[in-house]
């Protein structure tokens, strides 16, 4: 049987209105017709998947409705809340996008330029090729030898692999010999994200969590979103009322997934969210015209 963790970034659900326990911030906004329909949608759909988080509805960026239900952790002593926070897990990688798009419209990126235009120190034969299109499209031809990261610590290096920073994680995890020609075939590889950080961190000359904060979390007014290092239990600040992720009837699937030091992660709120995606329908991350670009589906043929 396939495991199942609860109180991951799944868990968190900006998609619809859910009835029983639940918070209303205006009710009144919200057409009774409409809430009713969805309701029964999902108090279908719940059930059936032994839901474990938080379901909001926004208008206007603004929570009209949310639903929560169970736990924020395994020992079933914290409940959660509207407002508990969530490892981003891969959500965080639309973050990274977004700061990349914002300093294209900066001018200080270019979609198109080499990665060898940012980082001299990349290999040359591949930071000729690479751009960052490839990277944030997932089409670099680049190994997933980040995993390589994951599995020395599973196996008793993990200081080791902390100890590392992120231009020498990318040195071991994300210079690899190309798999195939940058853009010819889509390939979902975590090493192409920390490619990215770097590049963001020298251009900017911040860390990758101050970079995040700066062009994501502050325009956008997501006041209890944040970083954290290893897992939520080491959040930058400290900071409480965090889901902890766990696998129900495996005692050894307790707690978050462990992340090394130098792929520093995001926590975040439904709330949060929807103050998100209304920043960027009212342009305070970046410019219609860049948006257009942003959300623009780029894939080969193939993929």
């Amino acid at each position: 049987m396939k495991r199942r963790r609860i109180s991951a970034m799944a868990s968190l659900t900006v998609m619809a209105i859910m009835s029983g326990r639940a918070w209303a911030d205006d009710p009144a906004t919200l057409d009774p017709n409409r809430q009713q329909a969805i309701d029964a949608a999902v108090r279908d759909w719940a059930p059936e998947r032994d839901f474990n988080g938080v379901i909001m509805a926004g208008q206007s960026g603004a929570p009209v409705f949310s639903h929560v239900q169970r736990l924020a952790e395994f020992d079933g002593t914290r409940s959660l809340d509207p407002d508990t926070r969530f490892q981003t897990g891969s959500v965080d990688k639309f973050f990274t996008a977004i700061a990349v798009f914002a300093l294209v419209e900066e001018g200080r990126l270019d979609l198109d330029a080499p990665v060898s235009a940012y980082l001299d120190d990349y290999r040359p034969d591949t930071g000729a090729r690479l751009t960052l299109r490839h990277l944030l499209t997932n089409q670099s031809g680049l190994p997933n030898d980040i995993l390589k990261a994951f599995r020395q610590a599973a196996n008793g290096e993990k200081e080791a692999v902390d100890a590392l920073d992120v231009t020498s994680a990318v040195a071991d995890y994300a210079s690899g010999d190309l798999k195939f020609e940058p853009g010819a075939e889509f390939d979902y590889v975590l090493s192409n994200w920390l490619l990215v950080h770097l590049i963001l961190e020298r251009v900017t000359g911040l860390s990758y969590a101050e970079i995040r904060e700066r062009y994501v979390f502050e325009p956008a007014g997501m006041h209890s979103s944040g970083a954290f290092v290893h897992d939520l239990r080491e959040t930058i600040p400290a900071t409480d009322n965090v889901a902890i992720g766990f696998e129900p009837g495996n005692p050894a699937g307790r707690g978050d997934y462990w992340s090394p030091r130098f792929f520093v992660g995001s926590y975040t709120t439904a709330r949060d969210l929807l103050a998100l995606d209304q920043a960027l329908v009212e342009g305070r991350l970046m410019s219609k015209q860049i948006l257009d670009l942003f959300q623009m589906h780029q894939a080969p043929e193939n993929a």
